[in-house]
């Protein structure tokens, strides 16, 4: 252990012991009858010294971070050895009867106020040993103890309880602020048509959306207010004002305003007072000599007394969107001019809020964009269907927020539906569901071949989405979009959400651009796998190929090698495959090899590599297995094909086999070596009188003796078998 390691572990540990030993020392010196004005000593001294010096240490460890956006709690190492100081104080001002007796309360009312909640019961500890010994200094009695305890540390709990029911109250209040400020920029961006989609239920949270429409509104209010302003010096107006219909068409919303009166903040009915009468004509309104206590200006919290008014609406498409309301103190009829200047002031305000509106929807079409580009980019690099479905859940949380995302696969053949990739909250059992077609809306997209149901809207009432078991109850929207390559259907892409009207047009065709996107990369991810297959398995038998079997077998001896574990291989042919090719055809041969092939995936376990080498010979990689081990699987392989029967035109045949055997490490290290013992010790079979399992020879002369046996084997003839004899 180096010097440094050793010197911070000391310097922690002290840390923890430092003021606990600082707090009792005080407090043994307080009940020993220390600590006293008229006799005090180097003890006390060297005591209240250490004491100073430990709260500096503690108060002043090191240099705040620039930037911390809230400052640490209080260190209740330092609130200890200051209670410590405080108990001294009180000792040497004389006691209990001293005139500082009550300066602890103080203390622990601080300490209750600024220190961590957590770990106060540690200050009312040390409080609480300090006044035992207080006490047994001043020789008082158990029930004087107990008063006083009760009155020091009740009165620091009364300081917590008060102080953190405040600091809990003013963050409820700021966090209801906040929720509301970012409800009443959404409505107020929804109004001014910069926002498509309603908020989500319950706390909003931080979004792109958000930004942006938090920017345009920012753009549009800097752009009003100095319009209104220049309009109200210009034309000596008391107030001028933009107000605003909300979607709904039932209320107005204050926009921006140049005043110094407080105006109305809250929505007012599109009917009210004399905003009504502009909203419903659909013309300017000028009104002159109003009485003081006219009460028809409601964008005002209280009448005003203004003796004339001017109203102009905005008009946008032919439909009244907001109100210009122009209002003096002085009864001076606004003239046509007047009003003609308050029109064109109008006309510029729909224009500010037409061209941030048009600089909105640019900016979502651009993030977009944006977002279908970087998903047709991942798109493109998955080469698996896993990869495409990594880039498919990206991109759609990308474009829209969703509570769910299910993709299911589609099997023409089986007419049955698979979910295979589920993200977010879904119900109970649907991760593994399989369900045939039936009347769920991802069966009927599958089938017709369209986006559903009808402007993403779900009814769980009277519609289900996979299964009636399995559906999501809780989600109000609801978009089945079907995958779709070559007019065949791979499978379905759902997305849900829990508020209403989550996928508007603009996100419904984007989501159907992004599933054409991954029609096609699911499609190319299918081929891909498809040639993966041709290129390491053996059409006949579904088994590896020979190409792929040494690649195979050279990892998993390498393994077997690094981890100290055994490893055999079997190499089998069937016995006298000649002759059954001469005499069935070779179409009764393909038959008995792919019968060989069936028999093999019945034996094997699922950690053997089984492949077609060649012709009619196999072999089998066994891992974790020895010699004797590899034995009894190869002849359960000889034993299983002797019993299969396999029909022909001349009646039933049967075939054997002969197998090798040959074993890591005992046998060889490399993988050429291992297939050649297998290979010598499957002569020896053949050698022997076929239909029977040998095992690899332990030594290099018994294997010489076998190398005759190869010729034999090749150039051995047989007679043709009989129908109703054995090949």
């Amino acid at each position: 252990m180096s010097l440094v390691v050793i010197f911070a572990t000391v310097r922690r540990v002290s840390r923890w012991i430092a003021t606990p030993a600082l707090v009792g020392a005080m407090a043994v010196r307080i009940a020993g009858g220390g600590m006293r004005l008229g006799s005090a000593d180097l003890v006390d001294g060297v005591l209240v010294v250490a004491c100073v010096g430990g709260l500096a240490l503690r108060v002043f460890p090191r240099p705040v971070p620039v930037g911390d956006a809230e400052a640490p709690p209080l260190d209740l190492g330092a609130a200890s050895i200051c209670l410590a100081l405080v108990y001294a104080i009180v000792s040497f001002g004389g006691g209990l009867a001293g005139p500082f007796s009550a300066l602890p309360l103080l203390v622990l009312a601080g300490v209750a106020a600024l220190a961590d909640p957590r770990w106060s019961w540690t200050v009312g500890a040390s409080a609480a040993i300090l006044e035992f010994a207080l006490h047994h200094a001043a020789a008082r009695d158990a029930q004087s103890l107990a008063l006083r305890l009760a009155v020091v540390l009740g009165s620091g709990a009364l300081h917590f309880v008060i102080t953190r029911t405040e600091i809990a109250r003013v963050r409820a209040h700021a966090r209801s602020l906040l929720h509301d400020e970012r409800r009443r920029q959404r409505d107020s961006a929804r109004s001014l048509r910069l926002g498509s989609a309603p908020a989500p239920a319950g706390p909003p949270a931080r979004s792109a959306e958000d930004a942006r429409n938090r920017g345009s509104l920012e753009e549009i209010h800097a752009s009003l207010v100095g319009l209104l302003n220049l309009t109200r010096r210009t034309m000596h107006l008391r107030t001028c004002a933009l107000l605003w219909v909300d979607t709904r068409g039932t209320h107005l919303r204050l926009v921006e305003a140049a005043t110094n009166d407080a105006l109305q903040t809250e929505p007012i009915p599109a009917g009210a007072g004399a905003l009504g009468a502009v909203m419903q004509l659909g013309r300017p309104v000028a009104l002159s000599s109003l009485r003081p206590d006219y009460a028809g200006l409601p964008y005002y919290v209280a009448p005003s007394g203004v003796r004339g008014f001017a109203g102009v609406p905005v008009i946008d498409d032919g439909t009244v969107r907001g109100v210009l309301a122009a209002d003096r103190d002085d009864a001076t009829p606004f003239s046509a001019e007047d009003q003609e200047t308050l029109e064109s002031v109008a006309l510029q305000a729909r224009r500010l809020i037409n061209n941030e509106r048009v600089f909105a929807r640019l900016e979502r079409i651009k993030n977009d964009m944006t977002a279908l580009f970087q998903a047709s980019r991942a798109l493109g690099e998955a080469m698996t269907e896993d990869q495409c479905l990594a880039a498919l859940t990206t991109a759609a949380k990308a474009i829209v927020p969703h509570d769910l995302l299910v993709f299911t696969a589609f099997d023409a053949a089986l007419d049955r539906h698979r979910v295979r990739h589920v993200v977010g909250d879904a119900p109970q059992g649907l991760a593994a569901a399989e369900f045939d077609d039936n009347g769920g809306l991802v069966a009927a997209a599958a089938r017709s071949r369209v986006a559903l149901p009808y402007r993403g809207q779900f009814d769980p009432r009277t519609q289900f989405v996979f299964t009636r078991s399995t559906s999501p109850k809780s989600m109000a929207s609801v978009l089945v979009l079907p995958l779709v390559v070559r007019d065949k259907a791979l499978g379905t892409l759902t997305l849900c959400a829990e508020r209403r009207n989550a996928f508007p047009e603009a996100i419904r065709q984007l989501l159907g651009v992004l599933a054409s996107h991954v029609s096609v990369t699911l499609a190319n991810a299918a081929s891909v796998r498809r040639l993966e297959e041709m290129a390491t398995t053996d059409p006949m038998t579904g088994h590896l190929n020979k190409r792929a079997l040494e690649t195979e077998f050279e990892q998993r001896l390498r393994a077997a090698a690094r981890f100290g574990r055994t490893l055999a291989v079997v190499v089998l042919d069937i016995d006298k495959f000649k002759n059954v090719n001469d005499t069935y055809g070779h179409s009764v041969g393909d038959v008995v090899i792919k019968g060989l092939g069936a028999v093999l995936g019945k034996c094997r376990r699922e950690t053997d590599a089984i492949a077609r080498f060649g012709g009619e010979e196999f072999v089998v990689v066994c891992e974790q297995t020895d010699g004797p081990g590899a034995f009894l699987l190869a002849e359960r392989i000889r034993e299983e094909l002797q019993a299969t029967i396999f029909p022909t035109e001349h009646g039933p045949l049967r075939v054997t086999c002969s197998l090798g055997v040959s074993s890591f490490p005992v046998d060889g290290d490399t993988r050429a070596t291992l297939f050649e013992r297998a290979d010598q010790a499957l002569y020896a079979a053949k050698h022997g009188g076929r239909n029977q399992t040998r095992t690899a020879t332990p030594s290099d002369a018994q294997t010489d003796a076998r190398k005759p046996a190869v010729s034999a084997r090749r150039t051995a003839r047989v007679a043709a078998p009989k129908p109703a004899r054995s090949a």
